[in-house]
C-alpha cells in the first residue's frame, strides 16, 4: 500500500505564525547587491555565480528568506546539492540564519533525498519495504556473479565480461551509464541498436557486441536485484523519474509536496537529476538554481551543460542574476581568467570583479623539460615556506594524475610534507604496477620470487587463467618446485586455457631475452602481453588517464640503467605520503580542486598535448573551462609552468597566450623584482637565487 502523507521528520515543524518574526536584515546581512537581489526573489531564477562569489550563501540565505518573510514552511522547502559535506554545511547555515527554529528536512543530495522518494514508495522500482542499497563494491560483485550465471548458461561472452577487472569496470560503467540516461532494462536492447546505428552512420568505431552484451546482462542483472530486494546507486534516480514521467498521479504527488526547490551546482546535473527536479518543479516553477557554466568540467561523469544553459527555456518566466564579485582573488588572477573563459562564445557570461587588490602578475615560468620543473616548482614552495607561508596554503594541480610522479619524488627529494588528495601515489597505481609486475615477470622467469607476479598479471587481459586455473598452476609449481611461469609448460590445463598461458610465458620470455633499452622492453611487454590493446580497446572514464601513467613510466625507464634499478625505485617510493593535507603541500587534479582555494597555486604541464588533453575524447571547450576552474584556485599567487621537452618536443599551451602580458610575467615574480632593483640601484641580485636557477639562466 503506497504511503501518500506527508514525510514525518525529527524536527517539529509547528506553525509559522508561532515563530519569532526574523527581521530581513539579519538574513540579508552582508550580502551584495546582487546575492541580496537573487535571494529575495519568488520565482524561478538562475543564479550564475562565478567562481569565489559567494554562492553557498546565497543560497542558504535564499532558503532563511523564503521561510521567514515568504512564510513557507521548512517542510515544504527541498534543497539539493552534490556531496553530503555541501548539504551538511547548507543545514548548518541556514539553522544559523532561523536562530534555532526548524529548517527543512529535505536537503540533502540528489541521491539521498530520491533514496526517500523510494523508501516511501517502493513500488515503483518493483522493491518492497525495507529494501536494501548495494554500495558500489557490492553491485560490482552481484554484476561478477550475474555475468558467470549467464556465461554458465549458455552466454559464451558474458564470463569474459566479468572475469577481469578491466571488463567488469567497463560493465558496471555502461550499466551506471544506462541509469544516469534513465533508460531502464527493458528499453535498453532498443537504445543499444539506435546507438550502434548512429555511430556506423558517423563513420565511428563502436562495440557494438559488447553493448549488445551489456544490455542482456543489465537486464539480467536488474532482475536479481528485485529478487533480492535491493537497488544499487543508480536505482535510486532511476524509477522514481521513470515513474514521474510515466505516472501523472504519482508525479503530481510528489511535486505538490514542496512549495519551492533549491539546486546547487546546476551546470553538474545529468539527465536523470535534471528530470527528476525539472518533473518536481513543473507546477509552481518556484525553482532557484544555482551554478556557473564557466566552471562545468565533469561531461567525462555525464554532466550535461546543456541543462543550465537552457534553464530560460524550461523556466520561460524566470529571471537571471549575475554574482560577479569575486572574494578569493587578486585582481591580475582574475583578469588572467576572465581572459582565458571569454574566449569560450558559448557561455552565459560574466566577468568577474576583484574585491581584493590587483596584486601579482600570473608567474609563467618554462622548463627544459618534467623533471626540471618538479625541481624548480619543489624550490619555490621551499622558499615561499621559509618566507612563511604554511605547507598547506601551497598546492600543485595538474591536469592528470600521471603528473604527479615527478612531483611526488621532488617533494620527497627535499623533504617537503606533501598530500595526494583523491588519489594514491604513482606507484601505488594498478596500471603502474601492472606493468612493473610484467617487467618482474620478464627478469626472473624462472625464479618463485616472480609467481606474485605471475598472479597480479597473468589474467590481465583475460586468457581463462582464473582462480580454478591458477590453483591448477600453482599445485604444479609446487609438486616440480618450480615458478608458475614454468609451471604453465606441463600443468594439466585445458587446451583452451594451455594455449592462452603458453602464450603469455612466451611473450614474457622472448621480451625478457632481447638487447632492448628499458623503455623498450617494458613497451614490448605492454604490446605483447595484450596489456596495453587492453587499455585502448577500453571505454572506461580513467582510461586516459591510465595510459598516460604508462607513457610516464615508459619516459622515466629512461633513466635507469636496467629492471632491477627501476624496480628497486618503485619498491622505496611506494610508501604511502599520509592521511589528511593538515601541515602538508597538497597535489591534486584540477578536476579535483574545484571548489578549493590555495593562497599559493601552482599549475604545471601547461603545454601542448597535455593541456589541453590531446586525448581524442577530451572536448576543447570543458578544457578552457578546467583551465578557468585552475586559475581561480589561487588566491594571493598563481604560477603556470611549462616544459620544452615532455615526452617529446611540446610548446606551451594556447591557453597561456590567451592570459593578456599585462596579468602575466615571465619567469618568477622574484627575478623581476631583482631585476628591478638592479636597474633602480646597486642592490643585491643573487641573494635568494639557487644555484641551479642560476645555472639555468646561462
Amino acid at each position: 500500500m503506497m504511503d501518500t502523507q506527508m514525510p514525518q521528520h525529527s524536527t517539529d515543524e509547528g506553525s509559522l505564525s508561532a515563530m519569532p518574526e526574523i527581521p530581513q536584515s539579519a538574513i540579508l546581512a552582508g550580502l551584495t547587491p546582487a546575492q541580496a537581489e537573487a535571494a529575495v526573489h519568488d520565482g524561478a531564477i538562475l543564479v550564475l555565480a562565478g567562481a569565489g562569489t559567494g554562492k553557498t550563501r546565497t543560497l542558504t540565505s535564499a532558503v532563511a528568506w523564503r521561510i521567514a518573510q515568504h512564510g513557507i514552511a521548512p517542510n515544504r522547502i527541498l534543497a539539493v546539492t552534490f556531496t553530503n559535506k555541501a548539504a551538511g554545511e547548507m543545514t548548518g547555515r541556514i539553522r544559523a540564519m532561523l536562530a534555532g527554529q526548524p529548517v527543512p528536512g529535505w536537503i540533502g543530495t540528489f541521491h539521498g533525498l530520491a533514496a526517500r522518494q523510494l523508501r516511501i514508495e517502493p513500488e515503483v522500482a518493483g522493491l518492497r519495504g525495507g529494501f536494501e542499497i548495494l554500495d558500489a563494491d557490492d553491485s560490482r560483485r552481484m554484476i561478477r556473479r550475474t555475468a558467470a550465471a549467464m556465461h554458465a548458461g549458455g552466454h559464451e561472452d558474458a564470463g569474459d565480461a566479468g572475469r577481469d577487472q578491466q571488463s567488469l569496470k567497463i560493465l558496471c560503467n555502461r550499466i551506471g551509464k544506462f541509469k544516469d540516461n534513465l533508460i531502464s532494462p527493458e528499453e535498453a536492447p532498443g537504445s543499444i541498436e539506435a546507438m550502434i546505428a548512429q555511430a556506423n552512420a558517423a563513420g565511428m568505431s563502436v562495440d557494438a557486441p559488447g553493448l549488445r552484451l551489456t544490455g542482456q546482462i543489465y537486464f539480467e542483472y536488474q532482475r536479481r536485484l528485485r529478487d533480492a530486494n535491493a537497488a544499487d546507486f543508480g536505482d535510486l534516480l532511476l524509477w522514481p523519474t521513470l515513474a514521474m514521467q510515466h505516472d501523472e498521479a504519482y508525479r503530481v504527488r510528489w511535486a505538490a509536496r514542496w512549495d519551492c526547490l533549491l539546486a546547487d551546482e546546476y551546470q553538474d546535473v545529468n539527465r536523470a537529476q535534471y528530470r527528476w527536479l525539472r518533473l518536481l518543479g513543473a507546477d509552481h516553477g518556484r525553482v532557484f538554481a544555482v551554478g556557473d557554466d564557466d566552471q562545468s568540467v565533469f561531461g567525462f561523469r555525464g554532466s550535461d551543460l546543456a541543462y543550465i544553459r537552457s534553464f530560460s527555456r524550461d523556466f520561460p518566466h524566470a529571471v537571471q542574476v549575475r554574482l560577479e564579485e569575486n572574494f578569493r582573488s587578486t585582481g591580475h588572477i582574475l583578469a588572467a581568467a576572465n581572459a582565458v573563459i571569454a574566449l569560450d562564445t558559448k557561455r552565459l557570461g560574466k566577468t568577474l570583479r576583484a574585491t581584493k587588490v590587483l596584486g601579482d602578475r600570473v608567474e609563467v615560468v618554462g622548463f627544459r623539460d618534467a623533471e626540471a620543473e618538479a625541481h624548480g616548482v619543489v624550490a619555490e614552495i621551499k622558499r615561499r615556506s621559509s618566507e612563511g607561508l604554511a605547507w598547506e596554503d601551497m598546492a600543485i594541480l595538474y591536469r592528470s594524475n600521471a603528473l604527479s610522479r615527478s612531483f611526488e619524488e621532488a617533494l620527497m627529494r627535499a623533504c617537503v610534507p606533501y598530500v595526494l588528495v583523491g588519489d594514491v601515489g604513482f606507484w601505488q597505481r594498478a596500471t603502474i604496477k601492472d606493468a612493473l609486475a610484467l617487467l618482474r615477470l620478464a627478469v626472473s622467469p624462472d625464479d618463485r620470487q616472480s609467481d606474485e607476479a605471475f598472479r597480479r598479471v597473468s589474467n590481465t587481459p583475460a586468457r581463462g587463467l582464473g582462480p580454478k586455473a591458477l590453483r591448477i598452476i600453482e599445485a604444479e609449481a609446487d609438486w616440480r618446485a618450480v615458478s608458475l611461469l614454468r609451471a604453465v609448460e606441463t600443468a594439466p590445463l585445458t587446451p583452451k586455457v594451455r594455449s592462452g598461458a603458453l602464450a603469455f610465458a612466451d611473450a614474457i620470455r622472448a621480451a625478457g631475452s632481447t638487447a632492448l633499452t628499458l623503455a623498450d622492453q617494458l613497451s614490448l611487454l605492454l604490446d605483447r602481453s595484450g596489456y596495453r590493446a587492453m587499455l585502448r580497446e577500453s571505454q572506461a572514464e580513467d582510461i586516459e588517464g591510465k595510459l598516460e601513467n604508462l607513457q610516464e613510466l615508459l619516459t622515466l625507464a629512461g633513466s635507469f640503467h636496467g629492471p632491477r634499478d627501476l624496480l628497486d625505485h618503485a619498491s622505496l617510493a611506494s610508501a604511502a605520503p599520509g592521511e589528511g593535507s593538515g601541515g602538508r603541500v597538497q597535489l591534486m587534479t584540477l578536476h579535483k580542486s574545484k571548489g578549493l582555494e590555495f593562497v599559493h597555486a601552482l599549475l604545471p604541464a601547461w603545454d601542448t598535448g597535455t593541456f589541453p588533453s590531446a586525448y581524442s575524447g577530451s572536448d576543447f571547450d570543458e578544457e578552457r573551462r578546467l583551465a578557468y576552474v585552475a586559475l581561480t584556485r589561487g588566491m594571493q599567487r598563481v604560477t603556470v609552468t611549462h616544459c620544452a621537452f615532455r615526452r617529446g618536443f611540446v610548446q606551451p599551451s594556447g591557453f597561456i597566450a590567451d592570459i593578456p602580458e599585462e596579468h602575466r610575467v615571465t619567469g618568477w615574480l622574484r627575478e623581476q623584482r631583482h631585476a628591478s632593483f638592479v636597474r633602480q640601484g646597486p642592490q643585491r641580485f643573487l641573494d635568494d637565487v639557487d644555484a641551479l636557477e642560476l645555472l639555468r639562466r646561462f
